[in-house]
């Protein structure tokens, strides 16, 4: 295997952490298949970069010898990607760079993006972890992204990182169609017990602890027999009633599968669009903006479920002015469930 930068920013993210279970946190990833891509980096440099003690993991002396050229490494080429980023926007000009976390909501935004008449290429790079996006945007590599958060976990705020509210919306279970639950309208947390659940990582950014929370409040712990993020693995344990998942409303309707609300809202999950305050949106925020609220729009409105969900609660959907992210503010929470409103949750 070649030494990539990849391999250089997870041993410094290890060393930066003092644990593979933190590292693991912080990029997205899982203890187990950290612990793996450290063994397989280990074996490629041919040396033990960490030894593990009572309170974490520590460089041995290899490991000190290569995290000081790792990043001196890295350092140079994190400026290569800035000098080159300048030399393009000040020339010819440079695809606009996209982010975004799982989903389509994105895609929409690059269709849109693409159509405006800047005349550039739109570049779209999807990733698990929001505060992966967030760094990628502080970086200079991304000049926009797409991110959540939750309420109680709020993303903190990144140098040369703005960000704006698009939308709140609440978070449903995807269950069996021959699940006896699934004849209802809406289900209670709390009839979902005794339940398998399938669950991704822990994205570093609140989930899926502020869904364990849920549960908590609702009286049980979820009983999680499966983790993935691979949707058709996640939809085929699903339509098997091997296991349920609670899920985005846009969760992609497939045979033998019922995405249904949960009864009082107990969860929900607020969308961002979050720019370089120095990128390609810099003098152009409210075309940025307008085109994020219009993709959010476009990617939940194909939603059977949610339609339904919007009717029962709220009526004809109202659209709303977005407000900045002010620190130490919580989270807008709309019942209408579209454009977030300057009615915010006081968090404590």
């Amino acid at each position: 295997m070649d030494v990539e930068l990849r391999h250089l920013r997870v041993v410094c993210a290890v060393a930066d952490a003092g644990s593979i279970t933190r590292a693991a946190i912080g990029i997205g990833s899982t203890q187990p298949a950290l612990t793996a891509a450290v063994q397989r980096i280990e074996r490629a440099f041919g040396g033990t970069l960490f030894v593990r003690g009572r309170d974490g993991v520590f460089p041995t002396a290899f490991g000190e010898c290569v995290l000081v050229r790792a990043r001196a490494v890295l350092a140079a080429a994190d400026t290569m990607h800035r000098d080159a980023a300048r030399f393009l926007a000040e020339g010819e000009k440079r695809p606009v760079a996209l982010g975004g976390i799982g989903g389509s909501m994105v895609v929409e935004l690059a269709d849109r993006l693409g159509d405006s008449g800047r005349g550039q290429a739109v570049s779209v790079t999807t990733e698990f972890s929001p505060l992966r996006l967030l760094d990628l945007v502080a970086g200079g590599q991304l000049d926009a992204a797409v991110v959540a958060d939750y309420p109680g976990h709020l993303l903190p705020s990144a140098p040369g990182v703005a960000s704006r509210p698009l939308a709140t919306q609440p978070v449903f279970v995807a269950i069996a169609a021959d699940h006896p639950a699934a004849r209802r309208a809406e289900i209670d947390l709390a009839e979902l017990a005794g339940e398998r659940w399938v669950l991704g990582p822990s994205d570093g950014a609140g989930w899926p602890e502020c869904f364990e929370e849920a549960c908590a409040r609702a009286g049980f712990r979820p009983q999680v027999a499966h983790r993935s993020t691979e949707l058709r693995p996640l939809q085929r344990l699903i339509a098997a009633g091997r296991a349920i998942s609670p899920c985005q409303v846009t969760f992609p309707s497939s045979p033998g599968i019922a995405i249904r609300p949960l009864a009082g809202d107990p969860l929900w999950m607020r969308y961002l669009i979050a720019w370089s305050a120095d990128g390609a949106f810099a003098g152009d925020t409210d075309a940025l903006i307008a085109a994020a609220e219009a993709a959010y729009r476009s990617d939940t409105e194909t939603s059977l479920p949610y339609r339904h969900w919007l009717a029962r609660r709220a009526g004809p959907v109202k659209e709303q002015t977005c407000h900045r992210v002010t620190p130490g503010r919580g989270i807008p929470l709309v019942g209408q469930g579209v454009l977030a409103s300057d009615h915010l949750i006081d968090e404590g």
